[in-house]
């Protein structure tokens, strides 16, 4: 089913912020003020080592965009919230998936030993700038993109959103249901969670499967 905004298909209104999430320029400029909030945290320069190497590589190529090309992102940022404000005149909450995919196992999203050594050091050399030319950072947006294509909306538009455990995997895992609402409401989110809670399609986390299930335990010998 298509949803209607503004007259037009859905798919068709919001291409435009899905080739912004795509270019990764939202990731790389988050990252870069990220790390420089870190500093003041830390009371001293960030280093590699402080956060996850993926974080660092995106951080390091963010300082390359130059301001102009910031702005003229924001702008098709914004427009994604004006069209955002439209939908929600008509509808109260925006479902998807959370994922479109099962949840990952740790470390399956991890960048490669090469990959990561390379991250380490981006920030040297024009390492950065090579790395970009060379894929690596599409290759991290379009994976991201791929397991989490619903929820970059939210980030664009600076609307509240919520996942929801409200079904499972084959496998016993939980998938979350996304609920987007419009900006400034989130009350309505936590009334419809609390409202979901006490209904039969709520998972609960202390039905999760055992996180060590079918393994056996680790040696103690040394």
């Amino acid at each position: 089913m298509e949803i209607p905004l503004a007259g037009r298909p859905w798919a068709a209104s919001h291409g435009s912020w899905k080739q912004e999430a795509r270019s990764g320029h939202l990731s790389m400029n988050c990252r870069t003020a990220q790390l420089q909030s870190l500093r003041s945290v830390l009371g001293r320069k960030p280093r590699p080592g402080d956060v996850e190497p993926a974080t660092w590589l995106l951080g390091a190529i963010g300082q390359f965009v130059s301001a102009a090309d910031f702005v003229a992102r924001l702008r098709t940022w914004d427009e994604a919230a004006a069209q955002m404000e439209v939908f929600h005149e008509t509808y109260d909450v925006y479902l998807t998936p959370t994922t479109a995919m099962p949840p990952a196992r740790i470390g399956e999203l991890s960048l490669g030993w090469r990959e990561e050594q390379l991250a380490r050091w981006s920030h040297r050399w024009g390492i950065a700038r090579l790395l970009k030319r060379a894929g690596i950072v599409d290759k991290l947006v379009q994976t991201s993109l791929m397991r989490t294509p619903f929820t970059q909306l939210a980030n664009l538009t600076g609307q509240p959103a919520m996942s929801l455990p409200l079904s499972r995997s084959s496998t016993g895992v939980p998938l979350g249901v996304q609920v987007v609402a419009a900006r400034g409401r989130e009350d309505l989110l936590l009334q419809l969670a609390a409202l979901l809670e006490q209904t039969s399609l709520w998972v609960d986390v202390k039905q999760n499967p055992p996180v060590c299930e079918n393994r056996r335990p680790p040696s103690q010998d040394v």
